[in-house]
């Protein structure tokens, strides 16, 4: 939710106190949050990370406003139009490349190794931070030299011309029969304003198609707009029309804001047998919230490894050229309140394998839900691989925007 406001005035100390202000007054834990000496910050982006009550948040965040509002509301930006992840032997692989994004016109592809960037090696970047430095400035038209590595040991530099990417919010839909089961598979980028059309196409053809399992991938999504996975739990809850979704609890000072939102009706909507969603710990936010609130509803399975942890949500305050983005509330669905900052488990465990294409027959996480579903069984455990970590392995303190916009950690 947006909230147009104006500080006092637009200068640097206006802008410093705006963000003071909200951190002091809607912030969810806003009785931790001591201000601090204004004289010397440069930039209010900073000023809010340093106001975050950081024995829980993780995620509040300020952003140019453009920048932002760019991203939420067509999934726009400047850059390559690629997801990073770290395996298990700390190599950094391209987990997800948009196939229409510079990157894809480029020829990289889900599974091979980045080497290095304008020459620079990647132990030196992860190990001096020098990673802004290496990639250049971050404009259209400018370009990066990517040394990577195929699947198949093979190294080359490929040139990558940055652009402005559109990130598709669905990719790999398919349906296949599976005993007497039809399953529609699809991965979600993102809770962006376009995966409402997005998702909505994608039922049409599940509906055609006589879909009555959805497996749901969100291996990479880091979350985003509530009013998204509120849609996309209509989508496979039509029976449930006008329950309850998602419960809101703000702080003390503003419990008369505290709501819920209530599951709505839609046309290309499937009464499922079972909804499966795959996790990673770069699967938070309004990700978890789908399958946490689904859950009084249909039969829910969580596959792959443990979630990012984050049962909080924001409001989104614009003010001058700022986009301010503070934890505001605790969220629950109909029954209870989420208190998962640990993450929640899967149900059956799944490896995040790079070198096998997103939803094929072949992906560890399709397998392992296909067999949990028949009653076989998981096939395996999860060996810590990408996303597997435990949560005390994965970072605390995050760069929340890189989460939003990058599928979150690691």
């Amino acid at each position: 939710m947006a909230i147009v406001d104006s500080p006092d005035d637009c200068s640097l100390d206006g802008r410093l106190a705006y963000v003071e202000a909200r951190m002091t007054d809607e912030y969810l834990w806003a009785e931790h949050v001591e201000p601090l000496e204004r004289f010397g910050y440069s930039d209010p982006t900073v000023y809010l990370d340093d106001l975050r009550y950081s024995a829980l948040d993780r995620w509040s965040y300020a952003r140019d406003l453009s920048e932002a509002s760019q991203w939420w509301e067509t999934g726009g930006y400047v850059g390559a139009g690629y997801v990073l992840r770290t395996d298990e032997s700390g190599a950094r692989r391209f987990a997800l490349v948009y196939p229409e994004g510079p990157a894809g016109r480029a020829g990289l592809s889900r599974g091979e190794e980045l080497l290095a960037v304008n020459g620079m090696d990647i132990a030196t970047l992860t190990t001096t931070e020098l990673w802004a430095e290496a990639f250049g400035p971050v404009e259209v038209g400018a370009v990066v030299a990517l040394e990577v590595r195929d699947l198949a040991g093979e190294s080359r530099t490929v040139a990558v011309e940055l652009d402005q990417v559109v990130t598709p919010p669905v990719l790999g839909t398919r349906v296949w029969t599976d005993g007497d089961r039809t399953v529609g598979y699809f991965l979600l980028t993102s809770f962006i304003e376009t995966a409402h059309d997005a998702l909505d196409n994608t039922f049409a053809t599940f509906q055609d198609a006589g879909v009555d399992t959805v497996f749901i991938d969100l291996r990479y999504n880091g979350g985003g707009l509530n009013i998204v996975a509120r849609h996309l739990a209509g989508l496979v809850a039509p029976d449930a029309v006008g329950s309850v979704y998602q419960r809101y609890w703000y702080n003390a000072d503003h419990a008369a804001s505290n709501t819920a939102t209530h599951l709505e009706a839609h046309e290309h909507a499937l009464a499922v047998r079972d909804v499966v969603v795959f996790t990673t710990a770069a699967t938070a936010s309004a990700s978890e919230m789908l399958a946490f609130g689904l859950e009084p509803y249909v039969s829910v399975h969580r596959v792959g490894s443990r979630t990012g942890g984050k049962p909080v949500g924001m409001n989104h305050f614009e003010a001058c050229d700022l986009f301010v983005a503070p934890v505001t509330f605790q969220a629950g669905n109909r029954d209870a309140r989420a208190v998962y900052y640990d993450g929640l488990a899967p149900d059956c465990a799944a490896d995040d394998d790079l070198d096998t294409p997103l939803g094929d027959d072949r992906d560890p996480m399709v397998r392992a839900a296909v067999a949990e579903l028949s009653g076989a069984g998981c096939p395996q455990a999860v060996s810590g691989g990408p996303g597997g970590r435990s949560p005390a392995h994965r970072p605390w303190r995050v760069d929340p925007w890189a989460w939003v916009r990058g599928g979150g950690a690691e």
